[in-house]
């Protein structure tokens, strides 16, 4: 990633994380896995690209938390290049869950589990 340093007018190189397909506590609404669980919810239909044909990782929050602690306790040296002039440290991590799912699957597992816990709900309710 590259960074502007307002005031000393410079471009610096920064490490940069993305994240892709985090689920757990406190997660963005905006993402898939909430819109298609309320649209199935309200029983509305879920728009979906490409045939189906998709696959994503989901990572758990707290394994992503983990895995960039472990990055920061081991970070890359610094080294000097053939030229003798300074590499800045750097390195590449794919953090998560390296398990992609296919979205229909996702989706008809969730649909399965939503109609699981409403008969359930209804089976035990007493109105």
């Amino acid at each position: 990633m590259m960074a502007y340093q307002k005031g000393k007018r410079k471009v610096r190189k920064m490490p940069k994380n993305i994240f892709f397909t985090v689920y757990g506590p406190a997660g963005r609404p905006d993402m898939f896995y909430f819109s298609a669980t309320q649209k199935l919810l309200r029983g509305e239909k879920i728009q979906i690209f490409n045939f189906g044909n998709c696959r994503r990782d989901f990572t758990y929050i707290d394994d992503i938390v983990e895995g960039v602690r472990r990055v920061m306790e081991g970070a890359p040296e610094r080294g000097i290049g053939g030229d003798g002039l300074p590499v800045p440290p750097y390195s590449i991590y794919n953090i998560g869950n390296n398990n992609p799912e296919n979205l229909l699957d996702f989706v008809r597992i969730l649909q399965e589990e939503l109609v699981g816990a409403k008969t359930h709900q209804m089976a035990g309710s007493m109105y």
